[in-house]
Formats: C-alpha cells, structure tokens, sequence
C-alpha cells in the first residue's frame, strides 16, 4: 500500500479514483485494475522522463524503474515508451543498457517458461528465484478430483515438446532457478505409477525425460563427460532403480537432444586441442552405439559389448563396461577446456562455427557460455563485415528460438562494446534485433 500512496501522491492527487483519471496514468487505455494503472504510470512515467532534455537524473530513473520492473507486460510496454532499443541507445549511457537487457531477459524467462507457467497454474509463486517445481505440480495435481486431472494432464502432454525445449534451453544457458523449478523427485514418478491416472505412461515419460535433459545438458553445457558416460550407461543398466520407462526415456531424450550433441561435438572440433577432440568424438560413439543397439529388456550383453567395442574396449556386463570407461585415455573427470578461443585467430574460428551451425539451424543449440565465447572472440580487436554478420546469426538465431536469451548474449557482450564494433547495416541490423520484445501475455493471468 505504500508503493500506491507513492503513486497517488506523485500524481498531485489525495485519491486512487484521482489518480486512476489523471494525466499521470494517460499513456495506455483506462482499466479498472489497481494493478494495470500502476502500469499505465510507470509507462507514462517513462515516456514524460525521454521527452525533451535528459539530464543524469532522467537517465537513472529511467534505467532503474526498467530494472525494477518484474512484469514482462509493463517492461515491454516501458521500453515502446522509451523509443525502443533505439530511444534507450539515444537517451542512456551505454552502460545502462546492460542491466536492462539482464531484466528484459529475466522477465521473458518468467513470463515464457512453461514449467514457471504450470507452477503459477496450481500452486502459489511468490519467488523466482526459490518457488515450487514440476514435482510439486504434480504431487499437487494428484490430490485433485480424478474427472478434473485428465483434462489437466491432456493439457500438460500437449505441451511437452515445448517443455522439454526450454528445459534444454534454460539448462544450457546455466539458468539456475529455472533449471531448479524443473526438478522432480524419484518419489513423485512413484506416486504417479501408484495412483495411476489419465494417461499416466505418458505423464510418467515426461517427467524421466525432464530430468535425463537436465542431466545431459548440464554436462553439455560444462563439457563434462563422467555424468554423460553415466546416462550412456544407464540405457544398460538393470538395475532395479533404473526402470524400462526411465530407460527407454533415456534413449528417447539422446534421440531428441542429437542436435545439441552435434553443435557441442562441431565446437570442440573447432575450438579443441587433440585430447579434447578425442574426448568428444569417442563419447559420441558410445552413445551412437547405445542408442543404435537399445535393448528392449536387460541385462543386455550384446547391447554392452557393442557400447565397449565402440570405444575400443571389451565388455558384457555393467560392471566390465563401467571400468572400460574408466580406463579411457580421455579426460571425463573434469570438464573439458577449450584453448583455440585464446588464440590469434579465434575470430576466423568463431566466424567458421557460427557459419557451419547456422546452414543447418543448430547454431542456437550450442551452450550459452560457447556463444558467449564466440561473440567475444568476434568483438575483439578490430571487427569487419563478415565479424559483425557472425554476431548477428547468433543473435537472430536467439530472436526467433528463445529471445530471452538473446538478450541474456547482450547483455554478457556488453552494449557498449556491440554499439562501438558494428556499424552500417549491421549495426541497424543489431538495433532491429533488440528493439523490442514480443509482448506476450501478462504475467497477472495462469500463462499455460
């Protein structure tokens, strides 16, 4: 209530009804919402404070009522009211900018990720950064009447492939809180096979393939093989723990993840020394091999030799093939480094990678941290047509995949160094890109 007094105040009024009529709050249409007036304000706020001279203390409010801003349909309808991308660059130090991409990206994460949107349809979500998880939402879901939960989880199924691709997204972009909102626990999976609902195989083979993309992107994303070698085994491994539909669950989220795979194995090529190269190359066999020889029960010794053979060694079983892995030459312990970013000529290599992933649409599937890499290697020293036309293929891949992350890139990149390296077309190119989010549904409402 305070924050409203503020607002009511600010706008010379003693009254809400007042303030909800006055010039103060003219920049959108009228609403009765105490909520959305609040908007319009900060909108017309925004707007008053671009218009005409800007002095230094213009250009902190603006850039701090940005920041502060946790609605993605206030945020979107702030920066229009600033001129876009183009009015911020114009009316705020280069320096400004980051920060406000860094929250344009938040924002978009909370309002577009379908896991934060189940969350905000079942259970109470006061805290991003410490809320509920996909477990909670079925556990929660469970409880409810069984003629309400088939609809529900209907609902749920039909979105599981956008699901599954931002869960990818968000764990490659090593986005902590949305990764951990994504959980679920062993013990919910059990509690799904017990009540048996709706369509519960299906239910129960989008929850194992939640957490294998987590598992396997995470170790994508840090280059780390142990915990891959790990879910390679698992599609063997029989195990009361590891279940057929967690197996076959397995197989099916490396089948769907090949392209993340491919863009990972293609950047070591480029950027590897020759350890690191056959680190990849061979992990990449072994998975082929589990995949290609997937058992339709276990134990399975066939399956594990062709897995054992494929990486020079010999096996039949669990045990024999764990410990061919661990005698590997190969560094799986650790993650693997990537020294070519270092050198003179990491510019033609990241322009040579961004070239060869973009032909066939795999660019935005590489982890957050190598494209961050690249556009950094790209921005260094002086930078030419064909480094500016690289950055802007990372940049558009993001636009049209996952735009949070677009501006996550930017925000890591640094506007001013983006502003001082493109110029001509491209740099007209890179505002076009950044000018302004889609607008999307407001976060008051359900969003799933």
């Amino acid at each position: 209530m305070e924050t409203v007094r503020h607002y009511v105040a600010d706008s010379g009024n003693t009254t809400f009804g007042g303030f909800m009529h006055s010039d103060a709050v003219d920049y959108d249409p009228f609403t009765q919402s105490m909520r959305g007036t609040i908007r319009r304000a900060n909108c017309q706020s925004i707007y008053n404070l671009v218009t005409g001279a800007t002095g230094n203390d213009e250009e902190r409010e603006v850039r701090d009522r940005l920041v502060a801003s946790q609605n993605s349909y206030e945020l979107v309808r702030m920066v229009f009211a600033a001129g876009k991308w183009e009015g911020l660059d114009d009316e705020l130090p280069e320096g400004y900018l980051d920060p406000i991409a860094r929250t344009i990206a938040q924002v978009l994460d909370q309002r577009d990720y379908p896991i934060y949107q189940l969350i905000r349809r079942y259970l109470p979500l006061l805290d991003y950064q410490n809320s509920p998880t996909l477990g909670n939402c079925i556990e929660r879901l469970l409880t409810w009447r069984p003629d309400f939960v088939a609809g529900e989880i209907d609902l749920i199924l039909s979105k599981k492939a956008d699901i599954l691709k931002r869960v990818a997204s968000a764990t490659l972009r090593d986005r902590t809180w949305m990764v951990s909102a994504a959980h679920v626990h062993p013990d919910t999976i059990a509690h799904v096979v017990a009540v048996d609902p709706h369509r519960a195989s299906d239910l129960v083979a989008l929850l194992h393939e939640v957490t294998y993309t987590v598992r396997i992107c995470s170790g994508l994303r840090a280059l780390f093989f142990d915990p891959l070698y790990t879910i390679v085994t698992e599609m063997v491994d029989p195990s009361p723990g590891i279940t057929n539909a967690a197996r076959v669950a397995c197989r099916d989220s490396c089948l769907r993840l090949q392209g993340e795979f491919a863009a990972a194995k293609f950047a070591v090529e480029v950027f590897g020394d020759t350890a690191a190269k056959s680190t990849i190359n061979r992990f990449i066999l072994a998975k082929d091999a589990a995949i290609n020889n997937f058992p339709a029960t276990v134990p399975a010794p066939t399956a594990i030799s062709a897995i054992a053979a494929a990486i020079g060694g010999v096996a039949t079983d669990l045990a024999q093939l764990r410990q061919a892995i661990l005698a590997l030459p190969d560094t799986i312990s650790a993650s693997l480094t990537l020294p070519h970013f270092t050198q003179s000529n990491s510019d033609d290599l990241a322009r040579g990678l961004a070239s060869n992933l973009h032909a066939p649409g795999t660019l935005g599937l590489l982890a957050f941290d190598l494209k961050r890499q690249m556009i950094f290697a790209l921005l260094d020293g002086f930078t030419v047509d064909d480094d500016e036309i690289a950055i802007l293929r990372i940049l558009e891949t993001e636009k049209t995949r996952d735009q949070a992350e677009l501006y996550q890139l930017a925000a890591a990149a640094t506007w001013e160094s983006l502003d001082t390296s493109m110029d001509g077309d491209e740099y007209d190119d890179l505002e076009d890109l950044l000018q302004q989010p889609t607008l999307g549904p407001s976060l008051d409402g359900p969003g799933f």
